[in-house]
């Protein structure tokens, strides 16, 4: 018996393997309410949530939370400007797994146009949950980046005086960032303002301008290299810099996270800096794991 406890005692403890999803452009995973089956994608930058369109949600025949589980509110990144929301906690069963309580929304009109909602990789079990891109080339180096919680899916870091929270975006086409956050890198000479402009699709039918940023040769934030930065700016300013630019959707609330272009914008608060870090950063990373002990990220990118 002694021997047979110290066998034990001395045994190696071998770590769980890590669970993968293979983004191939991004993970989809069935989750089941009630009766209903519906494919949903996995998303890095929202917290253990599970976002539905309203039109599949209200088919499972599942219903908002009584008195306050239904409401109207207005924010600029939706479409038409404003959208009602119905939330409640619902039993949510993920790829086969039991049912759990998950928080859940469901918005009209639609937040994705590609499945049924969006998942939030929090929500999935698991200490470590990969990632992997097998679109993107194989090996490079590690980059390890530290969370600001177990369940938060942001990377806060100090630029210039400025806290910034970054958010791992790899539907975002470019690396894309607000008005405070742009002048923050300026400030401390990592970028210079460019003279091309586009418009960022956050979700359906929302198109929001912004301006290229031009990195200086090497410049890195949190360690990741700038590829193809950009900072919100207003319509009227992007039409100022091309005047064959498109017409966006942007509303004058929007204007809090753009660049000020006229003199009764500057006495107005403007929203605290952030950077979603898009696919021109993380498309050359084959493996994103969420870390959830060590509250971090591993990036292995090869740059």
């Amino acid at each position: 018996m002694r021997i047979a406890l110290a066998f034990l005692i001395a045994a190696p403890v071998v770590a769980a393997e890590p669970r993968v999803l293979v983004a191939d452009p991004e993970p989809v995973v069935t989750v089941r309410i009630r009766a209903s089956e519906l494919p949903v994608r996995v998303a890095l930058g929202v917290p253990p949530v599970l976002l539905l369109n309203a039109a599949p949600a209200i088919e499972t025949g599942i219903r908002p939370f009584p008195v306050i589980g239904k409401l109207r509110f207005s924010n600029a990144l939706l479409p038409g400007g404003s959208a009602l929301v119905r939330f409640n906690r619902i039993g949510v069963g993920i790829e086969g797994a039991p049912k759990r309580k998950l928080p859940t929304a469901w918005i009209e009109p639609e937040v994705t146009a590609r499945t049924a909602g969006v998942l939030s990789i929090f929500a999935l079990e698991g200490d470590r949950i990969v990632w992997a891109n097998p679109r993107a080339p194989a090996g490079g180096q590690t980059y390890a980046l530290a969370r600001d919680g177990t369940n938060d899916p942001d990377v806060m870091l100090r630029l210039g005086g400025e806290k910034i929270r970054l958010t791992l975006a790899p539907d975002s086409p470019v690396t894309i960032m607000n008005a405070r956050a742009a002048a923050a890198l300026e400030r401390e000479g990592l970028v210079r303002r460019g003279n091309r402009v586009g418009l960022w699709e956050p979700i359906p039918r929302a198109r929001l301008p912004w301006q290229a940023l031009v990195p200086r040769p090497g410049a890195t934030l949190a360690g990741l290299p700038l590829v193809r930065p950009a900072a919100r700016v207003s319509e009227a300013e992007a039409k100022a810099i091309d005047a064959r630019a498109e017409a966006g959707t942007s509303t004058e609330e929007d204007d809090a996270d753009t660049i000020l272009v006229r003199g009764e914008r500057e006495g107005r608060r403007s929203r605290a800096p952030w950077v979603l870090v898009g696919a021109d950063v993380l498309g050359s990373c084959s493996r994103i794991e969420l870390d959830r002990p060590g509250k971090r990220w591993l990036l292995t990118c090869a740059f």
